[in-house]
């Protein structure tokens, strides 16, 4: 007879396993990071300035360094494309892109080779060169087209007049005016600058985007509420219990985790249409609607987790303390409940 010890048999090393898992969690953690740090370090949440229409006729081929002609004095918008090297203002050249002020009446583009189309783009910086306010509605006249939308925000900085500075909704907008609603007390100001906040401060400011922002916050509140308040009781039942048509609840729960969120939607609404005026009217197309569509799809996995949970707690606990005086409700609430949180 072989000696045990000898046999060719051994118990393979989870170490490969752990290894593997350990790169593809450090390596999700990593690209968490690198998209968070782009976030913060590369991105612009600075104000950006009003600029004007382009005034560099992009996409036409040169043999020779582009001259535009400019204010001195001015503010204007340097974007540096692929075929140029720089900008060439008097006696100083930049290379960067940003907003620079010229102190010659010519501009010139400096190619990195001849024959190649222009790319870059240089914009005047808007101006406002009239004020006039009625009815507390301000309307600023720019000196060129300013290109911005009514619903957007706009931040008046450096008024002589209180009640101006900040960020303002556009009320009403032209090719180069625009509308904006003051306070009760301010006064006519003669003189303001004009910035675009950056994109995220005007994405917060939208009333569209707000509105959703605390849709969201609702409905995910009260569809998490109602998710523990029905998955904690069939969860229950489904482990620990058996009886006829288990199985067939049981496929019926599984249906809002294979469908699609889209189908289950679609189905929600089809099946709407044979309700009651009273209640359709109050559900579809409101907020209800949303809620009722994440309950269908949350719910189904509340139920599994619960399920799990309870199928992991001995049922001995639970006979333990009847035997000790508990009644099933007690039972449940001092003795399952705590361990399945």
């Amino acid at each position: 007879m072989s000696d045990p010890a000898q046999s060719d048999f051994h118990v393979a090393s989870d170490k490969p396993f752990l290894i593997g898992l350990g790169v593809l969690g450090g390596s999700y953690l990593i690209i968490i990071a690198a998209m968070v740090l782009a976030d913060l370090v590369f991105l612009d949440y600075g104000d950006q300035p009003v600029l004007g229409p382009e005034l560099v006729g992009q996409g036409r081929y040169t043999d020779s360094e582009v001259v535009v002609t400019v204010m001195t004095g001015r503010s204007y918008q340097f974007s540096r494309g692929r075929n140029e090297i720089g900008l060439k203002l008097g006696n100083r050249t930049v290379v960067g892109n940003g907003l620079y002020e010229a102190n010659t009446s010519r501009a010139i583009l400096l190619a990195s080779a001849k024959g190649k189309p222009i790319t870059a783009s240089l914009r005047l910086e808007a101006s406002v060169v009239a004020i006039d306010v009625t009815n507390n509605i301000a309307t600023l006249t720019t000196d060129v087209s300013h290109g911005l939308l009514w619903g957007q925000f706009i931040r008046v900085s450096d008024a002589d007049q209180s009640g101006w500075n900040g960020i303002h909704e556009i009320t009403d907008t032209t090719t180069n005016q625009l509308s904006i609603i003051l306070a009760d007390e301010a006064q006519s100001a003669k003189k303001l600058k004009l910035t675009k906040p950056n994109a995220l401060i005007q994405a917060l400011r939208s009333r569209d985007i707000q509105f959703s922002i605390v849709l969201s916050l609702i409905s995910c509140t009260i569809t998490t509420l109602l998710s523990l308040w029905v998955s904690v009781p069939i969860g229950y039942v489904m482990s620990r219990y058996q009886f006829r048509g288990k199985p067939l609840i049981d496929t019926l729960l599984d249906i809002p985790i294979v469908l699609p969120p889209l189908v289950v939607g679609l189905s929600l609404l089809i099946l709407f249409r044979y309700v009651p005026d009273w209640l359709s009217d109050a559900v579809v197309y409101k907020w209800p609607a949303v809620v009722l569509a994440q309950f269908m799809v949350a719910c189904a996995f509340a139920v599994r987790t619960m399920r799990v949970t309870f199928d992991q707690i001995p049922q001995r606990y639970e006979q333990v303390a009847l035997t000790l005086g508990c009644n099933r409700q007690k039972a449940f609430w001092r003795v399952i409940m705590p361990q399945a949180k």
